[in-house]
């Protein structure tokens, strides 16, 4: 009976190892074969691009094939597209009001990366906006197959190709792929590379800076949910609070989160013979970190609607706290007790997130979901 019971104890102080598959779009653990896709501002439907005879030159310092280009025409109501960059894909998308109707734009994969980007992750795109330029920003991302390494991120590489600058950018790894998006106030050429954590964290201080903010949105969830498993009663209690965000939901959360279990076993024994078991354990993670991406070009990277406006996030609670397991049995002739007193604990619990207009859902798989709110804390 004790494999038995330590088995249980895990269980009950850090929810589960394995992330089950989430509400979000997903590719399937390749990047989609999307070749050139355009999606209106629902993204509820999607049309197959038209590549037009005349083309706009691509700057020389980037090699590029013209005729790969194709037109980007998001109108007043916005819209977007997809197209494939090396062995990645590449998004773009404009929010509705960004640009009036008429303005046409051309998005060209590069064939080779730039030699201003030292660690490239793949070639990039070119973004022509022939003069109509965007009142708001816009987003850009790229779908990556595999886990990316680390530094990963999306930059903005200059005009004559030989330098570049960080974006702060969004990560998400899903199904095998990892999605970079950023948001942008405008457009040149844009691809991915690997550079330094300290440089992300300062492109993200600036960025605030710059705007004059630090917090865009905050995310708070919780509550309290029951599972039993093998004859125990598990009781979970989790308590959330996130900040961050961007111009829109998506983007980087930074918070906390406590999480309480307490179990007690009510399952069969045999006859004659009285049994007690209880577990208790409790975490706390106060530098929790995680990201969302935004749905239109979440939909975009992974060729899937995810049902606008639902904006699908993840990440991994780092808990420590501590955890204790009691249990004793007492036959007419025999007893017998277990009591592991309080024990400190870690462990890597996965979570994901759904944000549907104001209300969210914080799920844990094999525990429950929780409710919450997400709402913009500065303008």
């Amino acid at each position: 009976m004790r494999p038995l019971l330590m088995r249980v104890l895990l269980c009950a102080l850090v929810v589960m190892a394995i992330l089950a598959p989430s509400a979000c779009g997903s590719s399937g653990g390749q990047a989609p074969p999307t070749t050139a896709v355009a999606a209106g501002a629902s993204d509820t439907t999607t049309t197959v691009a038209e590549f037009p005879e005349d083309t706009t030159a691509v700057p020389e310092a980037f090699s590029a094939d013209p005729t790969a280009g194709v037109d980007l025409i998001p109108g007043s109501a916005g819209g977007g597209i997809a197209l494939r960059s090396g062995d990645a894909t590449a998004a773009v998308y404009v929010p509705a009001g960004a640009v009036a109707d008429g303005a046409k734009w051309r998005v060209t994969p590069l064939s080779a990366s730039p030699s201003g980007v030292s660690r490239p992750l793949c070639p990039g795109i070119y973004v022509d906006t022939a003069g109509a330029e965007p009142n708001e920003p816009c987003s850009v991302g790229f779908a990556l197959s595999g886990e990316a390494p680390e530094g990963a991120t999306i930059v903005r590489i200059s005009t004559y190709g030989t330098s570049s600058e960080i974006v702060p950018t969004t990560r998400l790894f899903r199904d095998g792929v990892t999605l970079l998006t950023a948001n942008v106030d405008g457009f040149s050429a844009y691809t991915t590379a690997e550079e330094d954590k300290a440089a992300i964290d300062e492109a993200f201080v600036e960025r605030a800076k710059a705007r004059g903010k630090q917090v865009d949105w905050t995310i708070k969830a919780g509550g309290t949910e029951t599972q039993s498993l093998e004859g125990w009663d598990f009781t979970y209690e989790i308590d959330l609070f996130a900040s961050g965000g961007d111009v829109w939901q998506g983007g980087r959360y930074e918070g906390y989160v406590n999480f309480f279990v307490n179990g007690v076993y009510n399952g069969p024994a045999p006859a004659f013979v009285d049994t007690f078991g209880e577990v208790k354990g409790s975490g706390r993670d106060d530098a929790l970190s995680f990201y969302i991406v935004d749905a239109p070009l979440a939909s975009l990277l992974t060729g899937e609607s995810v049902g606008e406006p639902l904006v699908c996030g993840a990440g991994v609670a780092h808990l420590e706290g501590l955890a204790s397991l009691n249990m004793s049995a007492q036959a007419p002739n025999v007893s017998g007790n277990y009591d592991t007193g309080d024990v400190s604990a870690t462990d890597a619990t996965p979570f994901t997130i759904i944000v549907n207009g104001e209300d969210v859902q914080l799920e844990i798989p094999n525990v429950g979901i929780f409710p919450g709110k997400i709402l913009r804390t500065t303008k």
